[in-house]
C-alpha cells in the first residue's frame, strides 16, 4: 500500500498563475482604528525630504509612527496627522498656509510580502483637498512598498485610491506623505495591504505548483473519520477529519516545516517560514487514489528522548469556516461604498430595483453591490421599507393619517443579506457555490441596520469648544441687537463653526444639533438703560427667524450680571446662530473684556446624520454582531448543509438538507435515487449491530426573543407562545426524555401588522417598546425580513401619510406608495408564500396565511424521517479500499442485500475493516 501526504504552499489558492494567489489578509496594522498612531511621539523634520529624513532616523516598525515637516528651505511647519475618532475613524493629513508647500505623513513596516507576489493598496479618501498630491514612498529610499521609487496620487477627489506594486522583499514600508500648501486637509479611511494575483516563486520543487510529499512512518495508518451531517445531531453539522498523527522530522520534513522546532526560528521575521497559523492545504492518497482534500494543522512538536516529529491532524474546509469567522465582527467589514445622501429622493428610489439609491461615489466593478442593469453610482442592495420604529407617529387632526416629523420615524436602512454573506466570505478568502444562496428565496432577504434608541446615530464624535472674549476695550451694545464676542481659540472656535470675525455659528450642513451652555459677563455705565439680549436664529431657507431665551428690561446704574444659559437646537445649512445684545443708551451697556472668563460660551457641536456611511451602519448595535454567529443563523433557519468542493477546497457548497438528501419526485432507477454503490459483498456480516435511534422528546424551533419587543410581548401574554417559534413533540414516544432547541440566533421574530386599526392597506413591521406607557424606538435584535415586490406597492383606498422635508429635499404632503417588508414572502402572504416563522402563527390584521413555514420547507421531511419508528442505524465493518472512498458521495445511498441505506459516518482504516455507521430510512 502507497501513502501519500501531499503539502501545498501556505500561500497556495488554486493553480499559481497570474490570477491566483490572492492573499485576502490585510497586512497593514491597525490599519481600520487607526490606534497606535497615538503612540509615537512623532518625528519633527527641518530637512529637504521630511518623509525620507523620518523613515531613516525612526526606523519603521509594524505599527503607525508620524511625521511632519518642521520649517525648513523646502517645507513649511505643519501638525501632525491626527486621527478624528468615531464608529468609523478617520486619519486626517493638514497642510500649512500661506502658499507655502508642507509634508505631513504616516508610515509602517509590511510584513509578511511574498517576493514575487502582487499587491494592492488601497485606502479611501472621504475629505478631499483644493490641491496637493498623496506620496507612497520616499523619494531615494530603498525599500518602498515594491522596491521602486515614489508613487503620485491626486488629493483632490474623494473615493477609493489604489497602488499596485511588486514585493521585491517579505518586508518593505508602507509611507504615505501628503504635501500640500492650501491650508486645507484630507481624511482617509481604512488602509489595506491585500494580494491581488500574483506568481509566487516555487519554495518546493519536488512536483508541480510548489507541492511536496511528506515524509510519513514506514508503514503508517491515517485513519479518518469522514461524515459531511450527523443525521442523529438536529443542531450540529459534523465534518471530516482526521485522528492526530506524527511525522517524523526527517531531512524533507524539517525542510517543510523550516526547522521551526529550534527555538531560535522567527516566524515573524521570515516570511517564508512555516507558519501554523495560516491554513496549509493538503491531498491524502492511497495508492494512487485522492481519499482527502482539506488542510493540514500543526498541533504540536514531540521531542521524546532526541526524536524530534511533528503531532498534526486534517480536517476539512468547513470547519476552519468557523474558525476563520469565529471572532470576527460586522465592524470588520468594509461598508464604506454604500455610503449615500439619507432624503427623501434616496429614500423613495430604494423602493425599486429599476432605479436604487444614489451613492456618494461609483461602485467597483467586481463590487457585490454592484447591478449590471444600473450605473456604477446605483445599488439595491440597500433599502428604505417602511417600518414603525417609534410606536408613536403623529397623527393628522383632519385625516387621522399618520404624519412623519422626521424621515428616521419610518425610514431606517436594510441591507440585503446575500450582499454580507458575500462579503464575509470574500474577506475570509472563501468563495461558495450555493443555487440556494443565489435563488430569490434568499436573495430577497434583508436585516435592519437600525441604530437602536433615540432618532439617529452619532456620525462623528462631539466636539467641544469653550470661547473667551479677551477684548482689549468695552464692547457696547447698540441701539439694536448687537452680537455679544468670543475672540479666542479662534482655530478651535473655528472647528464648531464659530467665525471670530462675524461672531456667528453658521451650520455646515443639514441636521446639524448644536447644544450651547453660555455666560456673557456684561455690565453698565452710570446710566439707566433699556437693555435685551437674545439668542438669534436666522433660516437659510427663508423661514421665520427664531428667538431663543429673549430677556427685556431695565439696568441699574453701575450694575453688572451674566446672560446666562443652556438650550439645544437643530439647524439646516446655512442657518446662523448669534448671542446678542441691545440698549436703549448709546455706550452705556456693555460686555466686560478685563475679566479671565472661562466658561463663558461653551459650545457643543453634535452632528447627526445628513448621510448614512459605514460609521452610521455599523455602530454599536450592528458593528459587534459576530460574521459566523450570523452565518449560523442562516444555517439553522434554512437547515443548510456545507461541503467542501472537491476540486476546489476553498469553494464550499451550500445547499438545504432537502437538495443534498432528499429522494422524493426524483425518479424510480436506482440512479435516479441516488443508489450508486452495491456494497453487499464488502459486508463483514459476522457482526451487524442495529440500534434505535436516541432522541430528544421535544425540540424547540425558535428565535431569540427581544425582551423591549412592545409588539411580540403583547402576543406572548395573549398567546402563550412566542411569536415565530414551534415545539416538535415526537409522537406515540414515552421513552424519550430529553429536549433540543434549533434556534436562529443572532435574529428576532417580528411582527407585522396595519399600522393602524383602520388602515388594512398600511401594512408595516412594528419594532418598538414600550415603557412606562411611553412607546420608542429601543436597541432591537437583528431583524430579517423579505422585500415582497420589486416596487413600491400603492395604497388605493385613500390612505397616506406626510414625509416631512428635510436634509435639503421638500416633503410630500400625502404620499400613498410604501416598500413592504414582511416575514412572508407576499403580504398579505398567498398559500404559496413562504414565511420565516418557523410555524403558522395567527396574523394580526391582515387576511390570508400560508402553511410554508420554516419547518415545513426545510426540515419537515428531515424530522420525519428521524422520528419515523422503523428509523434505525446499523453499524457494521465493511472493507473498503482507497478507490471506494475516492468515488464516494454522502449524497449518494448504498445497496446492501436489497435494502437502501444512508451512509452516515465512515471510520476509514487502510490495511483495515472500516466501521461504517449506516441510517436505515424507510
Amino acid at each position: 500500500m502507497s501513502v501519500q501526504l501531499i503539502l501545498y504552499p501556505q500561500n497556495y489558492q488554486g493553480v499559481y498563475a497570474s490570477n491566483s494567489s490572492v492573499i485576502t489578509t490585510n497586512l497593514v496594522a491597525d490599519g481600520a482604528r487607526f490606534n497606535t498612531i497615538a503612540n509615537h511621539t512623532g518625528y519633527s523634520s527641518s530637512a529637504n525630504d521630511p518623509a525620507f529624513d523620518a523613515v531613516t532616523n525612526d526606523a519603521p516598525i509594524s505599527n503607525w509612527k508620524k511625521f511632519r515637516s518642521q520649517g525648513s528651505s523646502s517645507y513649511a511647519d505643519v501638525d501632525y496627522p491626527i486621527v478624528i475618532s468615531g464608529f468609523a475613524p478617520k486619519l486626517r493629513f493638514r497642510a500649512a498656509s500661506g502658499g507655502s508647500n508642507s509634508s505631513s505623513g504616516v508610515y509602517q513596516t509590511i510584513n509578511n510580502l511574498v517576493v514575487g507576489a502582487s499587491y494592492q493598496l488601497k485606502f479611501r479618501v472621504v475629505n478631499a483637498a483644493t490641491g496637493g498630491f498623496i506620496f507612497i514612498g520616499a523619494n531615494g529610499y530603498g525599500n518602498n512598498l515594491g522596491g521602486g521609487g515614489v508613487t503620485a496620487i491626486s488629493s483632490t477627489g474623494t473615493g477609493f485610491k489604489t497602488f499596485n506594486f511588486t514585493a521585491v522583499n517579505s518586508s518593505e514600508e508602507l509611507i504615505i506623505d501628503y504635501q500640500n500648501d492650501g491650508a486645507d486637509a484630507i481624511d482617509i479611511r481604512r488602509i489595506t495591504v491585500k494580494g491581488a494575483g500574483a506568481t509566487p516563486p516555487l519554495v518546493f520543487t519536488d512536483l508541480a505548483d510548489g507541492q511536496v510529499i511528506c515524509d510519513l512512518y514506514e508503514d503508517e495508518d491515517i485513519p479518518l473519520s469522514l461524515s459531511i451531517d450527523d443525521f442523529k445531531n438536529v443542531a450540529e453539522k459534523t465534518q471530516s477529519y482526521s485522528k492526530d498523527f506524527n511525522l517524523p522530522a526527517t531531512k524533507r520534513n524539517n525542510r517543510i516545516f523550516t526547522q521551526i522546532f529550534e527555538i531560535t526560528n522567527s516566524v515573524e521575521s521570515n516570511a517564508e517560514s512555516f507558519n501554523p497559523y495560516v491554513q496549509t492545504q493538503c491531498v491524502l492518497k492511497q495508492d494512487g487514489n485522492i481519499i482527502f482534500k482539506g488542510f493540514l494543522k500543526l498541533i504540536d512538536i514531540v521531542n521524546k528522548e532526541g526524536e524530534i516529529s511533528y503531532n498534526v491532524n486534517l480536517y476539512s474546509e468547513s470547519i476552519i469556516l468557523v474558525d476563520v469567522l469565529q471572532n470576527k465582527l460586522f465592524r470588520d467589514l468594509d461598508f464604506d461604498e454604500l455610503t449615500h445622501d439619507y432624503n427623501k429622493t434616496n429614500i423613495t428610489a430604494s423602493w425599486y430595483d429599476s432605479t436604487g439609491i444614489t451613492l456618494s461615489e461609483d461602485l467597483e466593478l467586481n463590487s457585490f453591490a454592484r447591478d449590471s442593469s444600473l450605473s456604477l453610482n446605483k445599488t439595491t442592495v440597500l433599502k428604505y421599507p417602511f417600518v414603525d420604529w417609534t410606536g408613536n407617529l403623529t397623527v393628522d387632526s383632519t385625516t387621522n393619517y399618520p404624519i412623519l416629523n422626521k424621515l428616521e420615524d419610518a425610514f431606517r436602512p436594510f441591507i440585503q443579506c446575500k450582499y454580507i454573506v458575500d462579503k464575509i466570505f470574500n474577506d475570509a478568502g472563501f468563495t461558495y457555490t450555493s443555487t440556494f444562496l443565489d435563488s430569490s428565496t434568499f436573495t430577497n432577504l434583508f436585516m435592519d441596520f437600525n441604530w437602536g434608541a433615540g432618532d439617529m446615530p452619532i456620525e462623528v464624535n462631539s466636539n467641544s469648544v469653550v470661547g473667551n472674549y479677551n477684548g482689549t476695550s468695552k464692547h457696547y451694545a447698540g441701539s439694536s441687537y448687537t452680537n455679544l464676542r468670543l475672540t479666542f481659540p479662534t482655530t478651535s472656535l473655528a472647528s464648531v463653526n464659530y467665525d471670530t470675525s462675524t461672531h456667528k455659528i453658521t451650520s455646515p450642513n443639514n441636521n446639524s444639533e448644536f447644544a450651547i451652555t453660555y455666560d456673557y459677563e456684561l455690565a453698565v455705565e452710570n446710566g439707566s438703560p433699556s437693555a435685551g439680549y437674545r439668542w438669534f436664529v436666522t433660516k437659510a431657507d427663508g423661514s421665520p427667524s427664531i428667538s431663543i431665551d429673549e430677556l427685556q428690561g431695565t439696568l441699574n446704574p453701575l450694575s453688572s450680571g451674566s446672560f446666562s444659559g443652556s438650550f439645544t437646537i437643530t439647524l439646516d445649512q446655512g442657518d446662523t446662530l448669534e448671542a446678542q445684545f441691545k440698549s436703549s443708551l448709546s455706550n452705556m451697556f456693555y460686555q466686560t473684556f478685563d475679566v479671565s472668563i472661562t466658561t463663558t460660551a461653551t459650545v457643543n457641536i453634535t452632528r447627526n446624520i445628513t448621510g448614512v456611511t459605514e460609521a452610521t451602519l455599523l455602530n454599536n448595535l450592528r458593528g459587534d454582531l459576530g460574521q459566523w454567529e450570523f452565518i449560523k443563523g442562516f444555517i439553522n433557519m434554512f437547515n443548510l448543509i456545507i461541503r467542501q468542493d472537491e476540486t476546489n477546497p476553498t469553494n464550499l457548497l451550500i445547499e438545504t438538507y432537502d437538495t443534498v438528501f432528499n429522494d422524493i419526485d426524483k425518479g424510480l432507477t436506482l440512479a435516479d435515487r441516488k443508489i450508486t454503490h452495491d456494497w453487499t459483498n464488502k459486508v463483514d456480516a459476522s457482526e451487524i449491530k442495529l440500534t434505535p435511534l436516541d432522541l430528544a422528546k421535544e425540540t424547540k424551533f425558535d428565535y431569540i426573543e427581544d425582551d423591549k419587543d412592545f409588539a411580540a410581548n403583547l402576543y406572548k401574554n395573549t398567546f402563550v407562545e412566542p411569536y415565530g417559534s414551534k415545539t416538535f413533540t415526537a409522537r406515540g414516544n414515552t421513552i424519550f426524555v430529553e429536549s433540543e432547541e434549533v434556534s436562529a440566533t443572532p435574529f428576532a421574530a417580528t411582527i407585522v401588522k396595519p399600522l393602524f386599526d383602520y388602515t388594512p392597506q398600511f401594512l408595516t413591521p412594528a419594532i418598538y417598546s414600550s415603557d412606562g406607557g411611553i412607546y420608542q424606538s429601543f436597541d432591537n435584535k437583528p431583524r430579517i425580513l423579505y422585500k415582497t415586490s420589486a416596487s413600491a406597492f400603492v395604497m388605493t383606498d385613500g390612505t397616506s401619510y406626510k414625509i416631512p422635508q428635510q436634509n435639503g429635499v421638500f416633503g410630500t404632503g400625502a404620499e400613498t406608495k410604501y416598500l413592504k417588508f414582511s416575514h412572508t414572502t407576499d403580504l398579505p402572504p398567498l398559500s404559496t408564500s413562504l414565511d420565516l416563522n418557523f410555524s403558522p402563527h395567527l396574523l394580526i390584521g391582515i387576511s390570508g396565511n400560508t402553511l410554508n413555514s420554516l419547518y415545513q420547507q426545510y426540515w419537515s421531511n428531515y424530522f420525519d424521517e428521524l422520528y419515523n419508528f422503523d428509523t434505525k442505524t446499523m453499524t457494521v465493518k465493511v472493507n473498503l479500499n482507497a478507490a471506494d472512498i475516492t468515488q464516494f458521495d454522502f449524497r449518494n445511498k448504498v445497496m446492501i442485500q436489497n435494502r437502501a441505506f444512508r451512509v452516515n459516518k465512515i471510520d476509514y482504516k487502510p490495511n483495515d475493516l472500516s466501521t461504517v455507521e449506516f441510517i436505515l430510512i424507510p
